[in-house]
């Protein structure tokens, strides 16, 4: 378990959006749930994390688009990259995320779990060794990412 936060910029494919915020990048998850793979047009979506309240706009702000009752999904309504997936409800705002692939240095980026497995694509596997939670577990998702995050929420 890593509770440390980070510094990070980034950013959309065209540059219009940019943003900087804490985030923990050594607690990304991978997610498989079906929300995900339409979104992204793929298997499954990495994101990383954010400090609640630490995300800021540099430049114009994400475009945004209410996809569960729990959250939105944040992207450039230019270039169509993909931001943030960011809680509806402000005591929420710990579940705030980014999508790794509009991070500055990906590459420093590390997955720590596999969420949402029970809709996992059979055929794609990645970071087998990982934690995995199915949506049934979601009491157990949340303790696990709260006492990644910050141990005393």
């Amino acid at each position: 378990m890593n509770n440390e936060t980070t510094k990070v910029t980034g950013g959309c494919l065209c540059g219009r959006i940019r943003y900087e915020a804490e985030v923990f990048l050594k607690n990304g998850y991978i997610c498989h749930c079906t929300i995900c793979q339409r979104s992204t047009g793929q298997p499954s979506e990495i994101t990383v994390p954010i400090k609640a309240g630490t995300l800021k706009y540099l430049e114009a702000e994400p475009k945004y688009y209410v996809s569960s009752e729990d959250g939105k999904r944040g992207f450039c309504e230019q270039c169509g990259g993909r931001i943030v997936w960011q809680a509806l409800r402000a005591e929420d705002d710990w579940l705030t995320n980014i999508h790794v692939g509009s991070l500055d240095n990906p590459s420093e980026a590390r997955p720590s779990s596999h969420i949402f497995v029970n809709t996992q694509l059979p055929w794609y596997q990645l970071c087998e060794e990982l934690p995995v939670f199915a949506e049934e577990d979601l009491d157990a998702l949340f303790e696990f990412l709260k006492e990644e995050r910050n141990p005393d929420l």
